[in-house]
């Protein structure tokens, strides 16, 4: 009677349904760690086509759900949450937590979840380590669990050929559940103050901030000062008082700002009446700008940036860490960025600028404008003569100058690594052998 039994059958089904039930089990439990930091927390969500969502984050295995504060109406009915799946995390530019928006309770939780990241207890070191030899021996267990399977195929092979590819993807996908990935090159980072990448649209825009983990699909960084947009339409008469850091005031045609921050402020342009008017100026801590706006009665607007210090997540697909930043550069708050292609947009205004510059060599305002789009286009030579021609007239700019001081230090920075490039790659080609060398008789050298 037990002859009849097919062993290898039963045996087949009580794997698959042990390895059925932990990966279920594991699959429903894995959380991005990244993510995880923010569950709870009030988060803005920043999509790369500009759209932005906000509310409280409640975290799950397959993505996470936005919970608002207050109904949002809608056409025909009433929203309360946003849900974002896991298959769209690569649509997202970046996940902000805002310092202002902490309460006392969620300040002290950040501060435990720091301390237990930067400063590890003896268990917490363990695990972490343990987790990172498990990721990097991903692979080898699945290539291990499958040569041991496929070793037991043969006469009396209790693993039928049906069931082996399928009990191969199950240990697969048991093995794979702390595919957080492990870089040797970040981990060591973790604590520090490094400098961030980040791909804007078309433009590279650097960002300093702590370093306190990264995943697969993520990179966290802690107090990031960051240039968030800000735009305020002015009446004839008002004062307002934007993020308690820059006091703005209106009297007729006289326009006041007063940066009331402990960090600089970037005021970009002020719209009168629909015609734009670049002001491109810094305003430091304590300092105040006037404007004259000529008509008392006029419709302005002025767009401004304010340093804003946040928690930042963003997606590794368009973000890589770049450097260990020893010290606090507040310079990077508002660079120039780098701009891979150079649209139409930018050619048109770069000849207007030459042209208004053609005929009017001590307007400053438009130098330091064509010397900033240079820069961001990496053209630094041309860049660094129009920057320096409108330092020369700093007194004919609305901040003295000290946006073009700041842009010209930053040219220096990205002129010194260009450089430091170029030398490398010099090295490389003298190291590396050309084909000259290794026969006489080519004329085609090796091009690196």
């Amino acid at each position: 009677m037990f002859g009849l039994v097919d062993w290898s059958f039963i045996f087949t089904i009580l794997v698959i349904l042990v390895a059925t039930l932990i990966g279920s089990y594991v699959r429903s439990s894995r959380k991005d760690r990244c993510l995880k930091d923010f569950d709870d927390y009030h988060v803005t969500v920043e999509k790369v086509n500009n759209r932005v969502i906000w509310g409280d984050m409640k975290l799950h295995p397959t993505g996470f759900e936005l919970v608002y504060r207050s109904d949002v109406q809608d056409e025909g009915h009433t929203e309360t949450s946003y849900i974002v799946y896991k298959d769209e995390y690569a649509n997202i530019q970046a996940i902000y937590r805002y310092s202002r928006d902490l309460t006392e309770e969620l300040r002290e939780r950040r501060a435990r979840s720091m301390e237990e990241s930067f400063h590890p207890n003896v268990f917490r070191r363990l695990a972490r380590s343990s987790r990172n030899f498990m990721s990097t021996a991903t692979e080898s267990m699945g290539e291990a669990l499958g040569f041991a399977i496929s070793r037991t195929r043969g006469k009396k092979s209790i693993v039928t050929d049906t069931s082996q590819t399928y009990i191969t993807g199950l240990g697969k996908d048991l093995i794979g559940y702390v595919g957080t990935s492990y870089d040797p090159l970040l981990e060591q980072y973790v604590g520090s103050r490094v400098v961030m990448e980040i791909m804007e649209e078309d433009e590279i825009h650097e960002h300093v901030g702590v370093l306190k983990d990264y995943s697969a699909e993520f990179l966290e960084l802690l107090d990031v000062y960051f240039p968030m947009p800000q735009k305020v339409k002015l009446e004839e008469s008002v004062q307002c008082d934007v993020y308690q850091k820059v006091m703005v005031t209106r009297d007729g045609a006289h326009l006041e700002l007063r940066n009331l921050d402990d960090q600089p402020l970037y005021l970009e342009r002020l719209v009168v009446d629909g015609a734009p008017r670049e002001v491109s100026a810094i305003l430091c801590p304590g300092e105040t700008l006037t404007l004259n706006l000529e008509n008392p009665a006029a419709v302005a607007v002025i767009n401004m940036r304010v340093a804003v210090r946040l928690d930042i997540i963003v997606p590794r697909n368009h973000a890589l860490i770049r450097h260990r930043a020893e010290r606090y550069n507040p310079d990077t708050i508002f660079d120039v960025g780098l701009r891979l292609v150079r649209g139409d947009g930018d050619a048109r205004e770069i000849e207007r600028l030459r042209q208004v510059l053609k005929y009017d060599q001590f307007d400053a305002v438009s130098a330091a404008k064509l010397g900033e789009v240079l820069l961001r286009h990496a053209e630094f030579t041309e860049a660094r003569h129009w920057l320096q021609q409108a330092q020369q007239n700093a007194q004919r700019l609305p901040d003295g100058g000290a946006r073009v001081a700041q842009n010209l230090r930053q040219l220096e920075r990205q002129a010194e690594r260009v450089k430091i490039d170029q030398e490398l790659v010099a090295e490389l080609r003298l190291m590396t052998p050309s084909n000259n060398d290794a026969n006489p008789d080519s004329v085609i050298g090796m091009d690196i």
